[in-house]
């Protein structure tokens, strides 16, 4: 067993690379303010109890399961997108990361204005032999134009309990284009193309936080640079996407950074149903499938 200063030196490793693993690859980041909206509309309230099913890949390997829903709050007219994560299992650097329930949320207002985000997580770390075990809760509210809210995360040997620094909100439709909904609406080929930015005040928050628990162990880390704004745009005609068995007429938008694609969107043409996401970016790729 190594000594108790290097197992705490892990331990902050495992913390560090866990929310950024989990933004990364299970949560990705980017949030719109433009074009096309979710679809909410009275027909996805009446069906707010039904959830949708999803196949989770990275680089090509089954690695967990999804499940989102949407439900409509009539106390103050907002709706909630939660993303239910079970049974994933990640290898990142020597790390494995087993997370058998992780839970996202975002709620909304009506005009589409950011109200709350929020994650939580249980999680196993193996790393060299070494298992650790821990719960992650994020939680953030929005108040006069800023996010405010508390971090915890709970290990055996490593505690973190800290309210979160303010983080300035931007107006507009804080979901998550590149994330998986039940329905897009108003797709259609050739629609011009607007821009995608990476907006997401929980995670600025977090990483924060995260950097200056590190920083008390004399280990500095910048924050990161802004990435460069996304340009989506939909094919002109539809594709056929073999999913179940059958050939599927979809709208595919397209996400480019620097000419690259790196993000699609499978929109069944007859009612706007999302099939099938994909990204990938620094030789990473992720793909939801839709089960139902």
């Amino acid at each position: 067993m190594p000594p108790r200063s290097a197992v705490a030196g892990i331990v902050v490793f495992w913390l560090a690379t866990t929310v950024y693993i989990a933004y990364r690859d299970l949560w990705p980041r980017l949030f719109a303010s433009g074009p096309p909206p979710v679809s909410i509309e009275l027909a996805d309230e009446a069906k707010q109890n039904v959830p949708a099913k999803w196949t989770l890949y990275r680089n090509g390997q089954s690695v967990g399961k999804l499940t989102t829903l949407m439900k409509y709050h009539d106390s103050d007219d907002a709706f909630q997108f939660t993303y239910r994560y079970t049974n994933l299992k990640l290898e990142q650097a020597g790390l494995t990361l087993e997370v058998p329930e992780a839970i996202s949320d975002v709620r909304m207002t009506r005009a589409g204005d950011l109200k709350e985000q929020g994650m939580t997580a249980k999680v196993k770390a193996i790393y060299r032999g070494i298992i650790i075990e821990g719960e992650i809760d994020v939680r953030g509210q929005v108040k006069n134009n800023k996010l405010t809210g508390r971090a915890e995360l709970k290990s055996p040997l490593l505690t973190i309990a800290s309210d979160l620094d303010p983080v300035e909100v931007k107006q507009g439709q804080p979901l998550n284009p590149l994330q998986p909904v039940n329905r897009i609406a108003y797709v259609h080929g050739g629609m011009r193309s607007w821009v995608v930015h990476e907006y997401n005040p929980l995670q600025d928050a977090l990483g924060d936080l995260i950097r200056k628990q590190i920083a008390k162990s004399g280990i500095t880390f910048g924050a990161p640079k802004p990435k460069a704004a996304l340009i989506a745009e939909v094919d002109s005609s539809p594709q056929n996407l073999r999913w179940q068995k059958q050939d599927i007429a979809c709208w595919v938008i397209e996400y480019r950074r620097n000419a690259d694609v790196i993000a699609r969107t499978w929109v069944q043409v007859t009612d706007g149903k999302v099939l099938r996401q994909e990204a990938s970016e620094g030789g990473e790729s992720l793909m939801f499938d839709r089960e139902d």
